[in-house]
């Protein structure tokens, strides 16, 4: 069995973006600046860049039998990402996104067709693949199926990760899989609701007091990030950059992130520094994936701030 760096479980998903002068009105025709087409998804986007960076990655989840399956998978494996443990269901369409970009200010507008087929159930987790790993990656997608994996991670010593983005999941399963978390790197809005109090400082401190986690990180964007742990906490601002699309920011900074944990001598101030810049690098090209930076890059632009 090939060893891996991490494990994803999780959303994959196709991005098409266009960026546009402005959002459009009803019956509006007008050309636009730029149109790409990559892969999304919290869990795959993060092992894009872990892989980006250098570790090696497998990504688990079940798709559609249809092109935009086809295409998830094979940028996955461009990006020398394992992808050979997904069920394809014969029915049933794959997750996809359009997303508008405002070339001006980098907002956007998002349409998004959920995936209709059979999500990845627990019997259908390669145990052995999760045991090959150093941390196993989850977004809360498949739960039954991530906390399984999560069971079995934290039985043989994976540490698990999880990200938390602002939209809502299954509370009732969430209740289950957080204790089962290592890493718990969640948006302000996850961890405002999952909290039940509204300060952002007094939120870390519950989260890591309910859930019994070894780290808790927050982010809220250009407001930078919180870390916590038994022992310290503190903020790390977010890196001022020339913002083209916030697509996959967030992902990527979980990816970025986990990178920095798996690095044996590095100190979580620079752990949340490091991820921080990847985040920020990311964000100077259109979608989630084409702007993540390589290790190389990212050493330079911290060298150089």
């Amino acid at each position: 069995m090939k060893q891996y760096d991490v494990v994803g479980l999780g959303l994959a998903t196709l991005d098409i973006l266009a960026q546009t002068p402005r959002l459009p009105n009803s019956n509006d025709c007008f050309p636009i600046a730029a149109l790409e087409m990559q892969g999304g998804g919290p869990v795959a986007t993060a092992l894009v860049a872990l892989a980006r960076l250098g570790a090696s990655c497998n990504y688990l989840g079940s798709l559609a039998a249809d092109d935009t399956a086809r295409q998830i998978i094979a940028e996955l494996q461009r990006y020398g990402i394992d992808a050979g443990y997904c069920p394809q269901r014969d029915c049933g369409v794959s997750s996809a996104s359009v997303i508008l970009v405002e070339q001006s200010n980098g907002q956007r507008a998002i349409l998004f067709q959920k995936s209709t087929s059979l999500d990845l159930q627990p019997e259908e987790v390669p145990e052995e693949v999760i045991k090959s790993a150093r941390a196993l990656h989850l977004d809360g997608f498949f739960t039954l199926a991530a906390i399984h994996a999560a069971q079995f991670a934290r039985k043989n010593g994976v540490l698990v990760s999880f990200d938390g983005g602002a939209g809502e999941l299954m509370w009732d399963e969430l209740t289950e899989l957080l204790p089962l978390v290592d890493i718990l790197v969640v948006a302000k809005k996850f961890a405002l609701d999952t909290s039940g109090v509204q300060d952002i400082l007094a939120a870390g401190t519950q989260l890591l007091k309910t859930y019994q986690n070894q780290q808790v990180v927050i982010t809220d964007g250009e407001h930078g990030s919180w870390y916590w742990d038994r022992h310290t906490h503190f903020h790390q601002p977010a890196f001022p950059v020339d913002v083209v699309d916030t697509t996959g920011a967030g992902d990527t900074f979980h990816g970025a992130y986990l990178f920095a944990v798996l690095q044996p001598d590095w100190t979580p101030q620079y752990r949340l520094k490091f991820a921080s810049a990847v985040a920020a690098l990311k964000c100077k090209q259109l979608g989630g994936r084409k702007g993540i930076p390589t290790l190389a890059e990212t050493l330079v632009f911290l060298n150089s701030h």
